[in-house]
């Protein structure tokens, strides 16, 4: 699709930078629903927002964010494209628990 940008009014600019930002944000909501989907209130969940990874419960869903309650008490508000499921297993001996994250897609 070719629009020559030069021979648009200031109004018709204004117009069809609404609609791009519209389009954006439709985009953005279905990435973001299509991310929650895949998860459930409950489910232990892992995400990764400063180099720490963070493993905690899913206990809330909001329109754009999940709430994650992490395992040392902090409650996280998480972009749903960031979470991934965990995977617990117990070991034995001395190597304990393992946390596997999980992608789903």
């Amino acid at each position: 699709m070719n629009i020559n940008l030069d021979k648009l009014t200031e109004d018709e600019l204004l117009a069809l930078n609404r609609r791009i930002i519209e389009r954006l944000k439709l985009i953005q909501q279905h990435k973001t629903l299509d991310s929650m989907i895949k998860f459930e209130v409950g489910q232990r969940v892992g995400f990764d927002p400063d180099g720490r990874m963070r493993v905690g419960v899913l206990i809330k869903f909001n329109p754009k964010t999940v709430v994650v309650l992490t395992d040392d008490g902090q409650r996280w508000k998480v972009s749903p494209q960031f979470i991934r499921h965990v995977l617990e297993d117990q070991g034995s001996g001395a190597r304990g628990k393992v946390t596997t994250l999980r992608r789903v897609d």
